[in-house]
């Protein structure tokens, strides 16, 4: 198959070269052929009158014999001078035109034409004698010489050029035959120099298509097949990537959802083989088994809502709301997790209105305390606190862990990242809370980031488009 596209592909490129070549020798054939008579006759007729031209000006100088039988001899003349009586002042002689057809016996009426220039309005006329006995032409011209009482008279045979074109048209044969045979070899070069890193191209796709990302696609030294081959290695690069996030995505689920699994089949075993009539252990042992099915059902709804974000399934639902309300919200939410090992505080002002996706906002700020929670160890002490400017609300979660190495700090927004010891995920997370937080800010333009020193905690941070008071006009939505 391989074989039969490249020889499809050098034999359209050989098709398409030979074909060009045709037109331009239809067009050569054509124009020689067809405008080649009407061509020299226009053209010798140009050439008449600027010799006339030069022979008036010799003429008014004085000495001109001599110049104008050398002019009348080498363009095939017979060039007369009048005056305006008709009586011949000066002529090149007969033999000028005749010595070019030595055989023709040519009588024309010379003083004829000079009436004939008299009588024209300009004093000068120009026109053709058809011989047909000698199937050739004569081209007369006449005009009186200015500022003299002279008229010159120029005789010229514009003989036909059949013979020339039949030389031509043999000429163009030859050159025809043998120009197609080079225009096929070199395109018969052209075209397989053109297919053959296309047909690499396709070998190493069909390598790319099989999953083989270890491949590379070979320029050419044509700038659009370089650039293909650029563009194409981009592709397997990013799909490599991708490959890569795919199966420590599928290794790392895998390896959350068998933990858990294990759990509730351990304790459902213990709960029914040792806990017996003892309530306490039962109890505890449910309590484990809930646990791990809230963990369960936290992993499936982020893996769920970062799989909506990243596909572009899940839309921004964009409106105007009091952000301290459902930051007040949220604290009441922590209340419980709060004891005298850790501390959540919140420092809220009143009634800053942004224009945001409210329920994806609130799922932001909710697995940012999750995740300093989740890092701050035993004795956390998490501050979460919200400034503004007249154009934006910034929100900001800090706290007291273990910090993150300067390192880690550019790939803590991918998923399941795990650094070598510092960030890690713990058991309480899934691993994809800042990862949906990124996407969730990512498509409302915002700005966010975090700021860490190594054993000193971290600053989480984000900022919305604020709305001011007089600019709310009901509940706006966008």
């Amino acid at each position: 198959m391989k074989n039969n596209s490249t020889k499809t592909l050098t034999y359209r490129l050989w098709v398409y070269f030979v074909s060009f070549a045709i037109v331009i020798f239809i067009i050569l054939w054509f124009m020689q052929v067809i405008f080649l008579q009407s061509y020299y006759s226009s053209m010798k007729k140009r050439e008449i009158t600027r010799l006339a031209e030069e022979v008036e000006r010799l003429y008014v100088d004085g000495e001109y014999i001599d110049s104008v039988d050398s002019i009348a001899y080498k363009n095939a003349s017979a060039i007369f001078i009048f005056d305006l009586e008709g009586n011949i002042k000066y002529s090149s002689g007969a033999t000028s035109l005749t010595q070019q057809m030595p055989i023709r016996q040519i009588n024309i009426d010379t003083t004829g034409i000079v009436a004939k220039v008299l009588e024209s309005p300009s004093k000068k006329l120009s026109y053709t004698i058809r011989l047909d006995r000698f199937k050739s032409e004569i081209y007369v011209y006449g005009k009186v010489i200015p500022n003299t009482n002279a008229c010159l008279v120029m005789l010229t045979s514009i003989d036909p050029i059949d013979a020339t074109t039949t030389v031509l048209q043999s000429q163009l044969v030859y050159v025809t035959i043998i120009a197609l045979l080079i225009s096929s070899i070199i395109s018969i070069f052209l075209s397989r120099r053109i297919s053959h890193p296309i047909e690499n191209m396709t070998m190493t796709a069909n390598k790319l298509a099989q999953g083989n990302y270890d491949i590379e696609f070979e320029k050419a030294g044509y700038k659009e097949i370089d650039e293909l081959a650029d563009t194409l290695n981009y592709a397997t690069a990013e799909l490599a990537k991708t490959d890569k996030v795919r199966k420590e995505l599928i290794a790392n689920v895998s390896h959350d959802l068998k933990t858990p699994l294990t759990m509730i089949k351990a304790y459902s075993e213990m709960i029914r083989d040792l806990s017996g009539d003892n309530k306490e252990k039962r109890e505890e042992h449910l309590q484990v088994i809930i646990d791990e099915t809230d963990r369960l059902t936290r992993l499936v709804t982020d893996m769920m809502d970062l799989s909506k974000i990243e596909s572009g399934l899940a839309t921004l639902n964009k409106e105007v709301f009091n952000i301290s309300e459902v930051m007040e919200t949220i604290s009441k939410k922590f209340e419980i997790m709060q004891n005298d090992k850790c501390t959540i505080k919140f420092d809220i002002p009143n009634d800053l209105y942004v224009l945001a996706d409210k329920t994806k906002i609130e799922q932001v700020i909710h697995n940012l305390i999750t995740n300093a929670i989740n890092h701050s160890g035993k004795d956390c002490d998490i501050n979460v606190k919200i400034t503004a400017t007249n154009k934006k609300v910034k929100v900001i979660v800090s706290d007291n862990g273990v910090g993150i190495s300067k390192e880690d700090l550019p790939y803590i927004w991918n998923r399941y990242y795990k650094s070598s010891d510092t960030f890690k995920r713990t058991t309480s997370g899934t691993g994809l809370g800042l990862s949906i937080v990124k996407n969730i800010l990512d498509k409302h333009k915002s700005n966010y980031g975090v700021d860490s020193v190594e054993g000193k905690g971290a600053t989480f941070y984000f900022d919305l488009e604020r709305v001011n008071k007089k600019e709310l006009k009901g509940n706006i939505k966008k």
